[in-house]
């Protein structure tokens, strides 16, 4: 485990077990009160039915990317299929990674779709595989605009409480990690692109049955 003083981006991008608990609570100061109307749909999800896939990841973290390939086609299956509901949780394991939650939540905002979700998430990603650049928000505003990804500003502290919960909740200490709710009593935690790939591939069929 990582001490809180030690948090700097060297180590951040060495390591993906840090305790994001403690640093999403830092990086996301003054979140700890959700502000008028903040509900769980300020994190959107996709699809609708009984079982509910979250998927925690981080735009700067090397599994992440490599796994975000593999995960679309498996996503993309169990949305078309129905029965799903599929949640996409920023997990700040970088410095600049609430920026990128921030625009990606913008571009949910603006177009509350699974695909326009899945597309803002492919052009975050490419922009964070970007070396030395300062990110700011006009160079991802350009980013999106000739993209074509449309978005939608709004005041991003009232979303940070509800990232903060759900990584409270579902200890959520490393990414990229998946965790599939089937019911209220029954819900599983993957971590890593092999357990990931492998605990969402056996929930397809039940999907597939339940689909319309």
């Amino acid at each position: 485990m990582v001490s809180r003083k030690s948090l700097n981006e060297s180590t951040l991008l060495r390591s993906f077990s840090v305790s994001v608990v403690f640093f999403c609570l830092f990086v996301f100061i003054g979140s700890a009160t959700p502000a008028a109307g903040a509900d769980d749909e300020t994190i959107p999800s996709y699809g609708r039915g009984p079982r509910e896939v979250l998927i925690f990841s981080d735009y700067f973290c090397p599994p992440c990317r490599a796994l975000e390939p593999k995960l679309e086609p498996v996503l993309d299956a169990l949305y078309k299929q129905g029965n799903v509901k599929i949640r996409f949780v920023d997990t700040p394991m970088h410095k600049e990674t609430p920026l990128f939650a921030k625009f990606y939540l913008y571009a949910a905002k603006a177009t509350p779709d699974y695909r326009s979700a899945m597309r803002a998430r492919q052009v975050l990603f490419a922009l964070a595989g970007k070396e030395n650049v300062f990110w700011m928000d006009e160079r991802i505003e350009e980013a999106f605009r000739k993209e074509k990804v449309a978005f939608a500003p709004f005041d991003f502290r009232t979303a940070q409480p509800e990232l903060n919960r759900l990584i409270r909740e579902h200890r959520v200490d490393s990414t990229p990690t998946c965790v599939i709710r089937h019911s209220d009593s029954d819900t599983r935690k993957y971590v890593g692109e092999m357990e990931i790939l492998k605990g969402l591939a056996a929930i397809r069929p039940a999907a597939k049955k339940g689909g319309k």
